[in-house]
């Protein structure tokens, strides 16, 4: 018999073809299963397609070696087909070895699937947690960035706040010192007044012993005046003893009983009115005393002594670092505030801010400002329009005037007042004086919340 009989798919080319693609089908399988067991990229679900397809490749494969091996049977074996046999056995073998292989394979693929589900469960969880953690801390940078913003407000609300007491602390010092050299002042002049005050005490005694005295001689003159009347009634007795006898004599007596009444009556009437006249010298004594306490105050305040020893005094019409000029006192600040503080100022000093009536005024603010520590060339004065926009009133109520103005006009820029609002969206409503320009056209306006030198004034 030939190989045909033998190999029957050599006379059948379809077959042969049919064979070899299913061997090369097989082959491919076989590497691509083989690959990817080595590589192991697939996904989850390729290991199972993969077996699916191995495993039904495989039971193709038998069925046709079981059918080819039905329809040859009865014809002689040969060693090629021996062999060809053998090696499907093998490879059979080998293949049910890869299957056995890529079922362990699947399950440890299984349990790993398993534990990447329960991480992936778990890094879920944690991706929630973390999400809410996130916002959470989201929010809290939210209220952070709040609270910073209110504490940059609050910040800028103390700084203000220490400003002002610094500002505040200041004039407790000058009030204090200001309050020291009037409390030497006071101890000074308590020595002196207690002085006074023994003197006066001494002249109240020698008063009241004047008093009793009179009121002594009132008490003989009473007593006088009853020895008259008994005088009269004997004389009367008398008279009527030897009314007879003695018709002109009783008239002339009579006459005389009318002399002594008058004169009685003179000497009572000047009686009393030396008591009276002795009460109105120690009212007045009194009176002086304590007109003398409050001048000898005021004395102390304008005339200190400066010799303890001699008591002797040095008078002056304004405090120190205030300055004279006619009836008036004025002080020049060397230091900066707004208006409204300056004006404060200046009404605790007894005074407010300068108020200018004349040229001469003005001429006198002018030079002092000038003549003082360079701090600021403008200085604030007592002259406002926040009522009424163009309207301008001194603190004392009064209006400034047209014959009594000297603001200030520049060539080619413009006349004050202006209102100038880029500064300050408010205006310019405070009058001050700025002492690099001319004396006669020195008046500026400007914003309330700028801060200048000031000057005040209050009367001597």
């Amino acid at each position: 018999m030939d190989g045909h009989q033998w190999f029957p798919w050599i006379n059948n080319p379809t077959r042969a073809a049919a064979a070899a693609s299913a061997k090369q089908e097989h082959d491919d399988v076989s590497s691509r299963f083989l690959r990817s067991r080595k590589t192991r990229s697939c996904r989850r679900p390729c290991p199972m397609v993969g077996l699916s397809a191995l495993c039904l490749l495989l039971f193709v494969i038998c069925a046709a070696l079981t059918v080819l091996y039905a329809n040859r049977s009865n014809r002689k074996p040969d060693m090629q087909r021996l062999f060809r046999y053998q090696n499907m056995s093998d490879r059979f073998l080998a293949l049910t070895k890869v299957n056995v292989d890529l079922k362990k394979d699947n399950e440890v693929l299984m349990a790993q699937s398993v534990q990447i589900n329960e991480q992936n469960r778990l890094l879920n969880r944690t991706s929630a947690d973390l999400e809410s953690t996130n916002l959470a801390l989201t929010l809290e940078s939210r209220e952070l960035a709040e609270q910073v913003v209110n504490l940059t407000s609050t910040n800028a609300q103390i700084e203000e706040e220490r400003e002002q007491l610094v500002v505040y602390s200041y004039e407790r010092e000058e009030k204090m010192a200001n309050m020291s050299q009037t409390f030497d002042q006071l101890l000074s002049s308590n020595a002196w007044l207690q002085e006074e005050n023994q003197r006066v005490s001494e002249t109240s005694d020698f008063l009241r012993d004047e008093l009793l005295r009179v009121r002594e001689k009132n008490q003989e003159l009473e007593e006088i005046s009853e020895g008259f009347q008994r005088e009269i009634q004997n004389l009367t007795e008398k008279i009527g003893a030897f009314s007879r006898d003695c018709a002109g004599k009783l008239t002339q007596l009579q006459e005389q009983k009318q002399n002594l009444s008058t004169m009685l009556v003179k000497d009572q009437q000047e009686a009393a009115e030396r008591t009276r006249s002795k009460t109105k010298e120690v009212d007045k004594m009194v009176a002086y005393i304590l007109s003398a306490k409050e001048a000898y105050h005021a004395l102390d305040l304008y005339c200190p002594v400066v010799n303890q020893k001699t008591k002797e005094r040095f008078c002056k019409k304004c405090h120190n670092s205030w300055k004279q000029f006619e009836t008036k006192c004025y002080y020049f600040s060397s230091r900066t505030l707004d208006w409204s503080s300056s004006r404060a100022w200046c009404r605790t000093q007894g005074g407010d801010l300068v108020v200018i009536n004349s040229e001469q005024e003005q001429r006198f603010v002018f030079d002092s400002s000038r003549t003082l520590e360079p701090s600021g060339s403008r200085l604030w004065v007592g002259m406002s329009d926040e009522g009424h926009e163009g309207q301008w009133h001194w603190v004392d109520g009064s209006k400034v005037t047209s014959d009594v103005q000297f603001w200030l006009s520049r060539t080619g820029v413009g006349a004050e007042p202006d209102d100038w609002n880029l500064d300050d969206p408010r205006g310019e409503d405070c009058g001050h004086i700025d002492v690099s320009e001319d004396a006669l056209k020195s008046w500026m306006d400007g914003s309330c919340q700028r801060t200048y030198r000031w000057i005040c004034e209050k009367n001597i």
